[in-house]
């Protein structure tokens, strides 16, 4: 996946607007534009104030085995009280 791909995937998935995500990295929205659209090259810097806003570290972000979607999952799972993490396995059991 490309990085820009990748790195709309998680601000989708964040629930934000491009505005957002170069105002609280200090850019401009064309540029986050540009990296979402890959056609720009972003500084290791760049990338890791990205990754820092959208909650992932880079070796998450480079990580292809796991989608950003069951990532954010994942992390919702863990935040849960352990009996309603049953009830949600439960749940999705029936589901499948």
């Amino acid at each position: 996946m490309e990085t820009g791909n990748r790195i709309q995937d998680l601000r989708k998935l964040n629930n934000m607007t491009a505005k957002e995500l170069a105002e609280k990295i200090n850019v401009s929205p064309p540029f986050i534009s540009a990296i979402e659209n890959n056609a720009t090259k972003l500084s290791l810097k760049t990338l890791t104030s990205i990754c820092d806003v959208l909650g992932v570290t880079l070796s998450e972000f480079f990580n292809s085995e796991t989608s950003p979607v069951e990532k954010k999952l994942i992390s919702q799972i863990k935040q849960l009280p352990e009996e309603k993490q049953y009830e949600l396995s439960a749940f999705l059991t029936g589901l499948v």
